[in-house]
């Protein structure tokens, strides 16, 4: 892939997102385990999503320009960074908006008293 490749992402977010400044405006890096390759992949969020919350667990789907670039793990190991600088963001809650969502547990309905005592015949 070349540096100026577009690419659509999708997965869970594996981390919280973390602030940070790039060309001078404040932005968000969040890291998801994409769906089909299994790699983690960077996404760096403008500001013009700002109004789009990002939690641990939430599942995205990104659209943007990817990178790759060759570094090395702590332990010295070469490794290659995956990055994309997302243009379009959608958002699906994760389970803890899911769970705060979900309807409530309703208590059963009291069972009828099946005697006969309150018949008549």
């Amino acid at each position: 892939m070349s540096d100026n490749d577009y690419m659509t992402v999708a997965g869970i977010v594996q981390f919280p997102a973390r602030n940070r400044e790039a060309a001078g405006k404040p932005v968000r890096d969040v890291t998801i385990r994409a769906i089909g390759n299994n790699k983690k992949i960077s996404i760096t969020v403008w500001p013009s999503h700002v109004d789009v919350p990002i939690e641990k667990g939430d599942f995205i789907v990104a659209d943007g320009q990817y990178s790759q670039v060759p570094g090395q793990t702590k332990e010295g190991e070469p490794t290659t960074y995956h990055n994309l600088s997302a243009y379009a963001l959608l958002r699906f809650p994760g389970s803890q908006d899911a769970q705060a969502a979900a309807p409530k547990k309703q208590e059963p309905a009291p069972v009828a008293d099946n005697t006969d005592d309150d018949f008549p015949f």
